[in-house]
């Protein structure tokens, strides 16, 4: 079966994350289920670990649809099935001309205005434009054209079951609604090595306090703001430690870092705090994750559906304090703490009580590893997209 996958920015340096991670890893697995798999994108790669890429120019045109080179480059490849990687703006369209079975993979949030204004601000908002615009964007698309051109596809899969509740609300037919989950890296179920965590330790925490750890963007829209001010009322109570491991998508992100050191130097804690930004592979960021007491991640919106970041932690039994938002609450899923977006204060109290209640964090502990050893592997995921698109 020749399967086409249409996917923007899908290149070697976002294969890691969402939610291109999602693609790769279902077209990595289709591939070697004897597939023949192409990758439609707008990037100049030619083929992503021998995943072979199709570029053009642009693969949609809002308030129209798939653009004509697109259109031309199905007409041409003749594939089977079709997988689109889909938002809310693919419904803003006036056509739909694709005369094969598309299976859409939505991985986007979905929130009201009034969530998103509260959440971030309107100040923030415009600040970030560049990570809020689609957000505000899909709150404004009205529910009928969800009703009128979700019809147009056979399936529909939704890596959250929160995502897909308030699609099927604003109109789309439940039936053909999938909920098919974010896999795990098999890999980071695998303890690390102990003695390579033990030197991390040692550099990284000699005093041999409690750690706090975040990883991922510094980008103050997941709240590393909020967990900044937080510490801050952590440490001036007891000794203990913030470690950021800070991932340098671009140049800009450097400023938030400094935005955060700001705060910890104006409430003179910075020789509690290290960035760590160096580009760490999979292997590194679960050693330096098997350090921490607790990892913290307290969003303030969920940018792509699925934070991987959280189960990662959970993989490795580290407690996770994160925040009630979007898919987080099923992720968690009883073996986390929430607290409400923005709340340092209830922030602090919960760190406050990871700390000092170590039955409370060894049980945590216990419940997550648990729960990640049934966890789905990204095989499991491909077996569920396999068997869908076979339908």
């Amino acid at each position: 079966m020749k399967i086409a996958i249409i996917c923007p920015d899908f290149k070697q340096p976002n294969i890691n994350r969402l939610p291109w991670k999602y693609i790769y890893e279902i077209a990595k697995y289709l591939k070697n289920r004897e597939f023949e798999v192409v990758i439609i994108t707008n990037t100049h790669e030619g083929k992503v670990d021998e995943i072979p890429l199709i570029q053009v120019k642009k693969l949609f045109t809002p308030f129209k649809g798939e653009t004509q080179e697109l259109l031309d480059v199905l007409e041409k490849m003749k594939p089977d099935k079709c997988l689109m990687l889909l938002g809310l703006t693919s419904f803003l369209r006036n056509s739909f001309q694709m005369n094969i079975p598309v299976y859409g993979i939505f991985t986007s949030p979905l929130y009201s205005f009034r969530e998103l204004i509260k959440n971030m601000g309107l100040l923030n908002s415009i600040k970030y434009h560049r990570y809020t615009a689609i957000h505000y964007l899909n709150a404004l698309i009205p529910d009928y054209m969800v009703k009128k051109w979700g019809k147009s596809f056979r399936k529909i899969i939704f890596l959250s079951q929160d995502t897909r509740a308030k699609m099927i609300d604003k109109g789309f037919i439940q039936k053909r609604s999938i909920f098919i989950p974010v896999g795990m890296d098999t890999d980071f179920l695998e303890p690390p090595n102990p003695g390579a965590v033990k030197a991390i330790t040692n550099t990284i925490n000699p005093e041999n306090v409690p750690l706090i750890m975040y990883f991922t963007s510094p980008l103050t829209l997941r709240g590393t703001d909020t967990l900044m001010e937080a510490f801050v009322r952590v440490r001036k109570e007891q000794p203990c430690k913030l470690i950021f491991l800070s991932r340098l998508d671009n140049d800009k992100l450097k400023k938030e870092e400094e935005l955060l050191m700001d705060i910890a130097e104006r409430e003179d804690v910075k020789n509690s705090v290290e960035f760590i930004s160096q580009d760490l592979n999979f292997l590194e960021i679960k050693e330096y994750l098997s350090t921490a007491n607790l990892v913290c991640l307290p969003f303030k919106i969920v940018i792509s559906d699925v934070p991987i970041s959280i189960l990662e932690a959970m993989a490795l039994g580290k407690p996770v304090i994160s925040t009630k938002i979007a898919s987080i609450p099923e992720l968690l899923n009883g073996n986390g703490i929430m607290v409400q977006v923005n709340d340092e204060k209830e922030l602090k109290e919960k760190i406050m009580k990871l700390l000092s209640d170590k039955e409370l964090s060894k049980d945590m502990s216990l419940k997550e590893i648990e729960y990640m050893k049934n966890y789905p592997t990204w095989t499991d995921v491909g077996k569920l997209m396999e068997n869908t698109i076979k339908e």
